[in-house]
């Protein structure tokens, strides 16, 4: 049967009670896999090894904490002592040159200078990037703001993972403003959007972070009878209670340049547009998609498309996940479907999927305003603004990319004004 995972207590409910025939298809309990900062990326080819206290480009930075990592990089609060003030460092893996992210970031500092759109404020801009050889390799470093939580770690904070309403129509606007700036001034398709990729601004940043580092003891772990440093956040106010909070879109180490059939897997898996999923190509859309599910993830603290495989191999993840969309948004249309890649792997000759082939439909409607949580509207929401909400998500979740609304138009959606 259909269920959603709730954000705030990773519950199991049902969209639908009427089980599918066959197996049973339900969301994975488990949370999504996080990228562990293992000691075998710190081989050759893999991270540079960061100590406190160390500098780099000849003395201009001095490490004073660890911010976070990924798949590929490390991030730093460090010291600037050239122009006195405190800087976030992104250290590339080796085997990472880092000169697609480099040319993109380039190339938003350089619209940036001579535009006025208002989305470029929503974009954290790259300050310097400089190159550094260790025992690994060698490694491009990016140079940034440091920046406040991002919004996963706000949403936490809130019951259900559900933030205000009002909050999210903050968010919602900023996010469409940067992705705007980005698709038509920049020519750039992000493809990473998420909530970890969407930082707070710190609005007095100096005292934060001198507040934080001398406050908060550094955290390390000396488990393996060295000591390794550990990441830190620095202390930002929830959203709700900043007088004008501001957004900044991060990470652009997996954007790409807007081009013409460009078909190859792209997106945080949860989050994957109709178009990706099946091999067909792929612009500005996607981004547009990921947004759209994220912000009914804000409102709902409910993730709409997680899929996951049954366990005893009937289907896929990627099965899961079409039949829930199809579910709730109708069949794929036959034009898109031709132009996927990947199409046959899913769906037979009359647009059915393969392997689900029986669906029990349901609404968006259904989903934003149902009887009970999780579905049922939140409590500030006025119900003359629902039937507003449901048409501005359904314009960002159109199955065909060539039907979805684009971000310029998102936002003046009357929605968004309020």
């Amino acid at each position: 049967m259909n269920r959603v995972r709730i954000l705030g207590n990773r519950a199991r409910l049902q969209l639908s009670k009427l089980p599918h025939p066959g197996p049973r298809r339900t969301f994975s309990s488990t949370i999504p896999h996080l990228v562990n900062e293992e000691p075998s990326l710190y081989g050759e080819g893999g991270f540079h090894p960061i100590s406190l206290g160390d500098t780099f480009d000849a003395g201009r930075y001095e490490v004073l904490r660890k911010l976070g990592y990924g798949q590929y990089s490390t991030v730093w609060l460090a010291r600037d002592f050239k122009h006195q003030r405190f800087v976030a460092i992104k250290a590339l893996r080796a085997d990472r040159y880092g000169k697609s992210e480099r040319d993109i970031l380039s190339k938003i500092s350089d619209i940036s200078a001579s535009s006025n759109h208002e989305g470029r404020h929503f974009i954290l801009q790259i300050l310097r990037r400089f190159n550094h050889v260790g025992p690994n390799g060698g490694h491009t470093f990016f140079v940034f703001d440091v920046l406040g939580h991002h919004l996963y770690f706000q949403c936490s904070k809130y019951e259900d993972g559900r933030l205000p309403v009002q909050v999210v129509k903050t968010i919602a606007r900023q996010l469409l403003l940067g992705l705007d700036f980005l698709h038509r001034e920049c020519n750039i398709v992000h493809t990473d959007i998420h909530p970890k990729n969407v930082l707070l601004e710190l609005k007095d940043p100096n005292t934060a972070i001198s507040k934080h580092l001398s406050e908060v003891s550094p955290r390390t772990d000396t488990k393996s009878g060295e000591t390794f440093p550990l990441r830190e956040v620095i202390e930002t106010p929830l959203i709700a209670e900043m007088e004008a909070p501001c957004l900044k879109i991060i990470d652009f180490g997996a954007a790409k340049w807007r081009g013409k059939n460009q078909t190859y897997q792209i997106q945080p898996v949860s989050l994957r547009a109709p178009e990706v999923i099946i091999g067909a190509p792929w612009d500005t859309g996607v981004d547009i998609w990921t947004l759209g599910c994220l912000i009914v993830e804000f409102v709902q603290g409910i993730v709409l498309f997680l899929g996951e495989a049954s366990k005893d191999g009937t289907w896929t993840v990627d099965d899961d996940r079409l039949a829930k969309i199809i579910e709730v948004f109708g069949p794929f249309p036959p034009e898109l479907l031709e132009r996927g890649t990947r199409t046959a792997d899913f769906f037979d000759e009359n647009g059915d999927l393969r392997r689900i082939p029986k669906l029990k439909p349901t609404t968006l409607e259904n989903l934003l305003n149902g009887p009970k949580k999780p579905f049922s509207k939140p409590d500030d929401m006025p119900e003359a603004d629902v039937p507003l909400f449901i048409n501005f998500i359904r314009g960002m979740l159109a199955i065909d990319p060539e039907r979805r609304s684009s971000a310029a138009d998102l936002v003046k959606h009357e929605w968004l004004k309020r």
